[in-house]
């Protein structure tokens, strides 16, 4: 079979179908009905209807997670990506949970993470499927729903169902992502600072971030003052001088300050501009306490060097590369303060004593650290069959002579015993993801369609 030939036959039914998942807003929601959220949940019928209607075999694990199946056999091999999307977040050019195409490319929020490519590999599947090709193993397309918050539902379908003998997840970049770094979500919870009436401004609550995996593109502060003009003035200045953009108004007799920033994914915070830091440094500008402005100092040096070395945990190996990190949320009211911290950190780093640096830093501010949830590096040998399978697909598909790679991203092959991230941007594919105007070239979704399908005949003949 020639998959190059035949992938771009199934353009128009990739479209249609991917589309029915874009539509669907399934970002987590706090529902007592359903695990993650009924539009989470409706994104898994709607992807089971899918799989059902073209003859597979689909199952449901409680709105937790399900699967795609196709082929017999003792052994498995598993494809997994997820359904569940980042907030779309603000300074879209058209409406995110409507799928629009344009020069070539498909917008949408999941159209790169990781609806896109989930229905890339779906396709795959169902033409080979069309081909009467009659796999010598079980094929599942396994479906997560909590993967961009905290991976309860893999979690959860694990428990209940068999663990592949080998798997890829197509939610990284070709051409095989045998490394993905360390990731530590925690929170620093620290004391409130004094702040005295005499002076002008005082600062009253600060709120900015969604999500830890999201450099965050706004920032809000609400101040008490009588000097408006002085805070508009210098907020004004700020923002020319930065090239920011933001707003500052009165709400009663509140001074709200907002800065916008620049969404991005985590794992690469100098994508991205951080507008909580950046909220943090305008603040310095002000008249506040003593004590505040040396707390906002603090934070804004230590938190906002992406690379960790002002709070001590810089590291780099030939692997993996260097440690970032992303202070993805904070928030100061009258009870305290709690920053929100994201860590990828090298595979050859020993995390016990990164936390240790970390709950240092904590203690000097009078506060404390605590973890909210940790994956462990993944790592799998680039001589592994199933590593250089897929690796020789892929360059046989480009032309290409590349390496196996490593990631600061996490993906569910982290939660397959043998396993990697395989697609299904390319090298050239700009990097969207958890950004505004979230996109795919269709040309390469086709490619990849290509790909997939010569990598599950070659995996499972």
């Amino acid at each position: 079979m020639d998959f190059k030939v035949l992938a771009p036959d199934y353009k128009d039914e990739y479209l249609t179908k991917v589309k029915r998942l874009l539509r669907i807003p399934s970002v987590f929601e706090e529902d007592s009905n359903y695990p993650f959220g009924k539009k989470i949940d409706d994104a898994l019928k709607e992807m089971l209807a899918i799989g059902r209607e073209d003859g597979f075999q689909v199952k449901n694990l409680s709105g937790y997670a399900g699967h795609i199946e196709w082929g017999e056999g003792e052994q498995i091999l598993g494809i997994l990506g997820h359904l569940d999307v980042v907030p779309a977040g603000d300074g879209w050019s058209s409406a995110p949970f409507e799928p629009v195409i344009k020069g070539g490319n498909l917008y949408g929020r999941g159209a790169q993470d990781d609806k896109g490519p989930v229905m890339a590999a779906y396709i795959a599947m169902k033409l080979l499927k069309d081909q009467g090709f009659e796999p010598n193993k079980r094929i599942r397309l396994i479906l997560g729903t909590d993967e961009e918050r905290d991976w309860q539902g893999i979690d959860y379908y694990f428990k209940q169902e068999e663990m592949p003998s080998f798997g890829f997840s197509p939610d990284a970049a070709f051409p095989v992502i045998h490394a993905e770094k360390g990731l530590i979500d925690g929170y620093m919870e620290l004391p409130v600072f004094n702040q005295s009436r005499d002076r002008q401004i005082q600062i009253i609550r600060i709120k900015g971030g969604d999500r830890l995996n999201m450099v965050p593109d706004k920032a809000i502060a609400i101040l008490r003052t009588d000097n408006h003009d002085l805070v508009e003035q210098k907020f004004t200045s700020y923002l020319t001088a930065k090239e920011l953009d933001g707003k500052c108004y009165l709400d009663n007799d509140r001074m709200m300050v907002e800065v916008h920033g620049k969404g991005a994914h985590a794992s690469k915070p100098s994508q991205g501009v951080n507008a909580i830091i950046e909220l943090f440094r305008f603040l310095t500008g002000l008249p506040l306490s003593e004590e505040a402005y040396e707390w906002f100092s603090q934070l804004a040096e230590i938190l906002g060097d992406d690379s960790g070395e002002n709070l001590g945990i810089k590291h780099h190996d030939d692997v993996s590369g260097s440690l970032t990190m992303n202070l993805g949320s904070f928030q100061l009211s009258e009870t305290g303060l709690v920053a929100g911290l994201n860590i990828r950190y090298p595979v050859t780093v020993e995390s016990e004593a990164l936390l240790h640096k970390i709950q240092e830093q904590a203690t000097r501010w009078k506060g404390t650290y605590k973890v909210y949830d940790h994956l462990r590096p993944l790592y799998i040998d680039e001589d592994h069959d199933g590593v250089s399978t897929l690796l020789n697909i892929y360059n046989h598909h480009t032309g290409d002579r590349t390496k196996a790679e490593a990631i600061g991203g996490a993906t569910y092959a982290r939660a397959l015993k043998a396993g990697v991230a395989y697609g299904a941007m390319f090298p050239d594919s700009p990097d969207t993801a958890h950004q505004a105007d979230e996109y795919v070239r269709i040309q390469d979704m086709m490619a990849a369609v290509a790909i997939y399908a010569e990598a599950i005949y070659q995996l499972t003949k």
